[in-house]
């Protein structure tokens, strides 16, 4: 078996391991600190914890933009102790 292979069936076990593991099973695999994500407050929340007597904040947004403001979450941190399966690089995509 040519090495190549043999880290792709190693990748592969690991990668079936653990996608059969609970979160509080994974969790038990850190080997630090984390972040998960449900602790960090949507741009929606965010908005809702300014003062409220600024009247751009009090306006509700159109549809749209209310389902966008509640997927979307501004961090600022180390990124990579982020409970996320992966982090991507969408600057270095494209030309």
């Amino acid at each position: 078996m040519y090495p190549s292979n043999k880290k792709k069936k190693v990748w592969r076990e690991e990668k079936e391991r653990l996608l059969k593991m609970t979160i509080e099973e994974r969790r038990k695999e850190y080997i630090r600190d984390y972040v998960p994500l449900n602790t960090i407050p949507s741009w929606k929340e965010e908005m809702k914890g300014k003062s409220q007597n600024d009247e751009e904040n009090t306006q509700e947004p159109s549809h749209g933009k209310k389902s966008l403001s509640e997927k979307v979450s501004l961090y600022r941190g180390d990124i990579t102790l982020l409970e996320v399966d992966a982090i991507v690089n969408a600057g270095s995509m494209g030309n």
